[in-house]
């Protein structure tokens, strides 16, 4: 059994090449698609099977518990959420039951999201991605910026990032903006939060409206902002939403979730409908969902996803079993080939 702590996730993700990533945006895309080769397939002859999360609370602490297998193998993420952050681990089991690795989450969990998302932002082609706006603070904050900034450097110009609170938006200039700006002297980065800021709503108006793309990490119960902020000009935007995962959490309003033209990509059209706040608060209906699997399957990575002029690219993502299991085995191969985490017996 191979142990991986975060120090060891944290050097194969952040070492990472353009190429490699694109490796790891292949493997996410054959698990969605694996997961949609078998949504038709009996019951009792699934080799994936993936139930809805379980969670439950203690105090301020939620913990959630993910069970997946795939025709490899198998496994589940337990995880919680405090004030303090995220925590748990994976655990990666053979076909038989053996246990094959036991991997820190956290960073996990992050990079899997943000990938998840990057599956769709790089196909689509034709959406302008200059000027980027990113909602949070957060590890999600953080690897949708690294990722964009590999995935497509040339196109960026502008990285602007938004939070409520100023403490964790300081602590993310520190931990990570000051060192993208190094590495990446032509994109402006800036930052700004709500606390304390008494032009905040013209600043984040402003913002929004020159923005080609939001990504959107943010556990909120109301939205971020009103839809007409993104009216001030005819964009059309990639937008992700990946913070709110209860049917009371919403990031955006009803406008903003429909402003694909009544077309919402989704990780999961089941999962989408049971925990998004902003679908089921739209009364958002599963025709209207796309989701990645389909598109991936009938679609070669090489061709761009096509958006109807006028409309943006809408994509909810709650995060699936599936993707923890796909990335956690990938890295958990890189961490014994480069002979990173500890071999242990006996288990």
């Amino acid at each position: 059994m191979r142990l991986v702590p975060e120090q060891a996730v944290s050097q194969i993700l952040r070492q990472m090449t353009q190429e490699q990533c694109y490796g790891f945006i292949d493997t996410m895309n054959q698990s969605l698609v694996g997961v949609l080769s078998e949504s038709n397939t009996p019951e009792s002859e699934k080799l994936i099977h993936q139930p809805l999360r379980t969670t439950f609370s203690q105090g301020e602490n939620l913990s959630l518990f993910m069970p997946v297998s795939s025709r490899d193998n198998k496994g589940i993420k337990i995880v919680t959420a405090s004030s303090s952050g995220i925590n748990g681990v994976i655990n990666i089991f053979s076909p038989e039951g053996n246990l094959e690795g036991l991997l820190n989450a956290a960073e996990i969990t992050a990079f899997r999201t943000a990938l998840a998302i990057m599956t769709l932002f790089v196909r689509c082609s034709t959406l302008k991605k200059e000027n980027i706006v990113i909602l949070g603070s957060g590890r999600q904050a953080e690897w949708h910026a690294r990722l964009a900034l590999l995935l497509v450097p040339d196109q960026i110009r502008r990285i602007t990032f938004i939070n409520r609170g100023r403490k964790r938006l300081e602590e993310l200039e520190n931990e990570t903006i000051a060192s993208l700006r190094i590495s990446h002297p032509n994109v402006e980065m800036t930052t700004f939060a709500q606390e304390n800021t008494p032009d905040y709503d013209a600043r984040l108006r402003s913002e929004l409206g020159s923005s080609d793309v939001i990504f959107s990490c943010t556990p909120a119960t109301q939205p971020n902002f009103p839809h007409a902020y993104l009216q001030q000009s005819q964009k059309q935007r990639f937008i992700s939403l990946i913070g709110s995962y209860k049917p009371h959490m919403k990031e955006v309003d009803t406008e903003t979730i429909l402003s694909g033209g009544g077309k919402i990509y989704v990780d999961s059209k089941e999962a989408c409908l049971e925990e998004s706040g902003e679908l089921i608060q739209a009364q958002i209906q599963e025709d209207q969902l796309v989701e990645l699997g389909e598109l991936y399957k009938t679609h070669d990575k090489s061709e761009p996803v096509q958006v109807p002029e006028g409309c943006n690219v809408v994509f909810k993502c709650v995060g699936m079993g599936i993707m923890d299991l796909a990335i956690g085995t990938r890295v958990m191969d890189l961490a014994r080939e480069r002979g990173l985490g500890m071999e242990v017996d006996g288990f």
